[in-house]
């Protein structure tokens, strides 16, 4: 070949290198066989069983008012890797699609896009080969920027400041996961519920008419090329709560939606940090802790977690042994802002009168080839400049 021909060729691939996506997202539903014949279908072996999958954009349960999610569709284990997924070269998250809604992290090795090769389970050889893999097991807990409810415990009919509840999104009508858009630089991805009855709310919550009505809630995630955090934006079609204290605030008879944390391991990690800074609230912890009940293949991983919350949208501060949290003071979202105020330019089939956003990040400590930190004072050195950074 010529020197001009090598030239020309070594042009295009820079270009096309160039133009391939640096973020993408994954949804999987699991099908049988016969689904062959769909665009994009796939065999898939993981979690020790073979699966015939093909590509979704969305999915959604209508069905009647849920009770702890008794009765209804299995969706959870119809799905692959248990809900949509979206991932950057640093980091990739999925939603749970059941009541938990939980977000669960999963950690690149090497900076790469690898889910579509992995499939969020990756075996032997691309463990090898320096893949990534998950990193924590967030059990019930809020994992990192789960958006759930809390309910103020009640001591002698008389709210405790001390204690309280983390409830799942459930007793619904109806629960959708969707990817919202997909660029080469960015993507979103979305839960959210319809009809959903929230729980037993506190006295202050029942005097301003809250009790007993229905609520549509949409929570929204986007990732950046080159970022290892998420965006999140909360939209609601009630307040659900009128009288939040501003940020930094007790928790004492409060309940709401919040966001946070959770302590590493889940059942009393120790390295954990609620700062008031001035701009917003920063919620963050780190520990080690087997990623999956299977001890015998894993090994523990340390992980870093973060949550922060701008000083508008951030209520009181509450927690119990397990999740470290905030509670969301939703703010009134017009058609004047609500374009500026939602980066996936967001279209929605629900209403939502109120919203809020936050960030989440994470770090591998011992997964990452490279990590932003390695210890719990590095870490929560680190989200300190983090947070400075953010709106």
């Amino acid at each position: 070949m010529s020197v001009s021909g090598l030239l020309t060729l070594n042009a295009v691939v820079l270009l096309l290198a160039g133009c391939a996506p640096r973020v993408a997202t994954s949804f999987w539903k699991i099908g049988t066989p016969a689904d062959s014949i769909r665009p994009g279908y796939t065999v898939i072996h993981a979690e020790g069983k073979t699966r015939h999958c093909y590509p979704i954009t969305e999915w959604h349960d209508t069905l009647p008012p849920l009770w702890g999610d008794q009765g209804g569709p299995d969706t959870y284990h119809s799905l692959h890797h248990h809900g949509v997924a979206v991932e950057s070269d640093l980091m990739a998250y999925r939603i749970y699609f059941d009541k938990k809604q939980t977000i669960d992290p999963y950690c690149k090795r090497t900076p790469q896009l690898e889910l579509a090769q992995s499939h969020w389970y990756p075996n032997d050889s691309l463990l090898e080969a320096g893949y990534g893999d998950d990193i924590l097991r967030v059990s019930g807990t809020v994992g990192v920027g789960s958006v759930k409810y809390w309910k103020q415990s009640q001591n002698g009919g008389a709210a405790n400041p001390q204690t309280g509840k983390l409830c799942h999104i459930e007793n619904i009508r109806e629960r959708s996961e969707r990817i919202v858009r997909q660029t080469r630089n960015a993507a979103t991805i979305e839960v959210a519920v319809k009809g959903w009855e929230i729980p037993g709310c506190h006295s202050s919550s029942v005097s301003s008419g809250i009790s007993g009505q229905l609520v549509d809630l949409t929570v929204q995630y986007t990732i950046k090329a080159g970022h290892r955090d998420m965006r999140c934006d909360v939209f609601c079609s009630k307040s659900l709560n009128e009288s939040l204290p501003l940020y930094g605030g007790a928790g004492g008879g409060f309940e709401g939606l919040c966001t946070g944390v959770q302590t590493i391991p889940a059942k009393g990690g120790k390295d954990t940090i609620s700062i008031v800074l001035p701009n917003g609230v920063l919620l963050a912890s780190w520990g080690t802790d087997w990623p999956v009940n299977d001890s015998a293949k894993y090994a523990k991983e340390t992980v870093g977690l973060a949550v922060f919350i701008p000083k508008e949208f951030a209520g009181a501060l509450v927690h119990n042994k397990q999740n470290n949290l905030c509670l969301l003071n939703l703010q009134t979202l017009t058609p004047s802002n609500s374009q500026t105020l939602n980066p996936a330019n967001y279209q929605t089939r629900k209403p939502a009168n109120y919203h809020c956003h936050f960030y989440l990040t994470t770090v591998g400590a011992t997964k990452e080839n490279h990590p932003v930190a390695s210890s719990a004072e590095e870490w929560f050195a680190y989200l300190r400049r983090w947070a400075k950074s953010l709106k």
